[in-house]
């Protein structure tokens, strides 16, 4: 347990140093990027007294070691730092867009999660045809990257089967005080719109959980334990349910844990691609700002998000498989 900490504890240093670099490691300055919107945009009509007390309130003044500390003394404090290109604190900035991007990932990992495992089950013990085919659509579609998929799907709305929108998080004036529908009819409105987005992801990482539990049950379908439980007269179903998927979770579990960093990636896209006002929208419209508070801010909520996951996947595979703790 005490070496598990101590690896995390390592990542968790690494990651900030990380964090850091990163955006420093972009072109160009973030107060003399022209092309940017917002509070850039306002920039070069600054005097240059102006211009440098801007610079030293972001400490674009100093060093690298200088901002670096600086950076570690408002991390400790909690302090996430001003927007550069939308004059705005990043903790509001975030706290407006985290909703989008959690209800994304959750839906679409819960759904892939559960359909991927119990389909991975369903392939493994019938067999056949069935197994056949849910074998070669889950290979095509581990194949096919998140923005081909969104892209696709765009395509067949365009197409006419226009039963979803193409974009944005909700309707105009759906979720305004006193509009019809109230608090239900707002939330269903953003399930709607989130539905093309939560399709796209759930199609990208189902094939993994299919894949996995089909050959993890297959290598349990001689166990003894099997036998013995179709011995005392269990019915193939109970005994699927009841003793070959509980066999069958610890690697889909560990497989959890692996999703969401990828989950998270992929959101950054289908966001994008349709305008769903998540992080990773508010990461693209950083980048092309070099907005250096938002990138930082994105990047250690999300990759900490991704460490605490899987600490708590190791944990939990730990209490249950205590012999494979380590």
């Amino acid at each position: 347990m005490g070496w598990l900490l101590a690896r995390y504890l390592g990542l968790t240093i690494a990651l900030v140093v990380l964090n850091f670099a990163l955006p420093r490691l972009l072109p160009g300055d973030p107060l003399d990027f022209e092309s940017a919107t917002g509070m850039n945009a306002a920039v070069s009509t600054l005097t240059a007294g102006a211009r440098a007390q801007l610079r030293a309130s972001y400490h674009l003044d100093l060093p690298l070691p200088g901002q670096f500390w600086a950076y570690l003394q408002d991390l400790s404090r909690g302090d996430l730092g001003w927007s550069i290109s939308q004059a705005a604190p990043v903790r509001d900035l975030i706290g407006q867009r985290l909703p989008w991007t959690l209800s994304l990932m959750l839906t679409a990992l819960i759904i892939a999660g559960v359909g991927g495992t119990l389909l991975g089950l369903v392939s493994a013990w019938r067999g056949g045809r069935l197994d056949h085919l849910i074998v070669s659509a889950a290979s095509g579609l581990a194949a096919i990257p998140e923005f081909l998929v969104a892209i696709a799907l765009v395509l067949g709305r365009s197409g006419g089967l226009g039963w979803f929108p193409l974009h944005g998080g909700r309707s105009a004036f759906v979720a305004a005080p006193g509009a019809a529908g109230g608090v239900i009819g707002g939330l269903g409105d953003i399930a709607w719109h989130l539905t093309l987005p939560a399709l796209t992801l759930v199609l990208a990482i189902t094939a993994s959980f299919v894949l996995l539990t089909r050959g993890t049950v297959q290598s349990l379908l001689t166990a003894p334990y099997l036998a013995t439980a179709r011995a005392k007269g269990l019915a193939e179903p109970a005994v699927a349910l009841r003793h070959a998927f509980p066999n069958a979770l610890l690697p889909v579990l560990t497989l959890f844990g692996l999703r969401v960093g990828q989950v998270l990636g992929g959101a950054i896209v289908v966001e994008r691609v349709f305008a769903v006002p998540g992080l990773g929208l508010l990461a693209f419209e950083a980048i092309r700002a070099r907005d250096y508070p938002v990138l930082q801010a994105i990047f250690l909520l999300g990759s900490l998000g991704v460490l605490l996951v899987n600490l708590a996947v190791d944990l939990a595979y730990r209490w249950l498989e205590p012999r494979r703790g380590g």
